[in-house]
């Protein structure tokens, strides 16, 4: 691995096991597992195993895991099977989410309602508790932020919206395999994530779902109990039971390695760059840096060092390609000035303190010269 890679948030390299026990499984089971032939129907099973072996990894024993190809789709299917179903039916959302979801805000503003966040990136709860009274229906939220790595209370979220009989959708997929999910203390109606995140394999995503409210966003044959056609990916989903594996087996003790280096980036680049403006949480995600240059551009500071044999990204991988400022680090307060000079540091397992110490050098050295 790379130790200069600093985008963890946007792609976590794969383990090397998950990537042999992909291609073991889809190897073994290449039968399609709708069949009703003997190959069909083993890998059926092995499929339905996997997937109990993965909600036991996250304590997910009262409702169903939906298979799709990404958490956009994820996230997707939620969005507009809730109002093919709910043509009238309100969405919270709130205004830190990834685009997959904020998305609708454009597309059925006329159905979406925006939650807004606070300076240091959190939910209000009271706003919360007076929005779902008035308005909501379906509420959307992160549990972790992909472009500022804050943590949400999602605990006290999900009860609160069960308790109100608010439907819940939370996109995990910055969460699941960096911070502890116990889906039985997250009361939510749906969960979305990404293998890709926490080192499975690209192009495989789903949700834990309780309810299902909805319409199906594929629509053709029955698989996933008609709610997302497609032939089911066996392979895929092995991966990311390993991944996950692996992961909940390290994870304490990198979230303290990663927050170590963290910490020593964030304290050198602010004894050098005083003025510098940290968008992340001391609290939130693991090795998650986001920090502004008010006067600079994130794409340039991204594309020198770049240059440098460093990467980053400014704010969201989803926005490379658009120079307009980041609606959710406008969210936290900032003006479109220091907005636009954001940029994005996500540190992983092959991450190492002298990659993060040439990094930061070199952000000096590009800002201050």
């Amino acid at each position: 691995m790379d130790p200069n890679y600093f985008d963890y948030s946007a792609s976590t390299p794969p383990f090397e096991e998950s990537m042999e026990r992909l291609i073991e499984v889809s190897t073994q089971h290449f039968a399609n597992p709708s069949s009703m032939h003997k190959p069909g129907k083993a890998a059926k099973r092995t499929f339905l195993e996997l997937k109990e072996k993965f909600c036991e990894l996250l304590n997910f024993n009262d409702g169903r895991l939906l298979i799709c190809s990404t958490g956009t789709e994820a996230n997707n299917t939620i969005i507009e099977g809730y109002l093919k179903k709910n043509p009238d039916g309100r969405i919270l959302i709130a205004e830190n989410v990834h685009e997959s979801i904020w998305y609708s805000t454009k597309k059925h503003g006329k159905n979406v309602d925006i939650l807004k966040i606070d300076k240091n990136g959190m939910i209000d709860l009271n706003l919360l508790y007076e929005s779902i009274k008035k308005v909501g229906s379906l509420v959307c939220i992160s549990h972790a932020c992909n472009e500022t790595g804050v943590i949400q209370d999602v605990n006290y979220i999900s009860q609160l919206c069960s308790d109100k009989n608010v439907k819940l959708h939370i996109d995990g997929v910055q969460a699941i395999g960096h911070i502890p999910v116990d889906m039985n203390n997250i009361h939510c109606d749906y969960y979305s994530f990404s293998a890709h995140k926490f080192g499975g394999s690209r192009s495989f995503g789903g949700l834990m779902i309780r309810d299902d409210n909805f319409e199906p966003l594929l629509t053709g044959a029955k698989q996933e109990w008609g709610l997302r056609a497609g032939t089911e990916n066996p392979g895929g989903l092995a991966a990311a039971v390993v991944a996950l594996e692996i992961s909940k087996r390290v994870m304490r003790e990198a979230a303290v390695r990663l927050n170590s280096l963290k910490n020593g980036l964030l304290n050198y680049l602010k004894s050098e760059i005083p003025w510098i403006l940290v968008n992340s949480s001391e609290n939130g995600l693991p090795g998650f840096v986001s920090i502004s240059f008010p006067g600079f551009s994130g794409s340039e500071i991204v594309e020198a060092l770049s240059l440098e044999g460093y990467s980053v990204s400014t704010g969201s991988a989803c926005h490379e390609n658009t120079i307009e400022p980041s609606r959710v680090i406008i969210g936290l307060g900032r003006s479109e000035k220091e907005a636009v000079g954001t940029i994005r540091i996500t540190m992983g397992r092959g991450t190492t303190e002298k990659a993060v110490t040439g990094l930061g050098k070199a952000i000096c050295t590009i800002i201050t010269t």
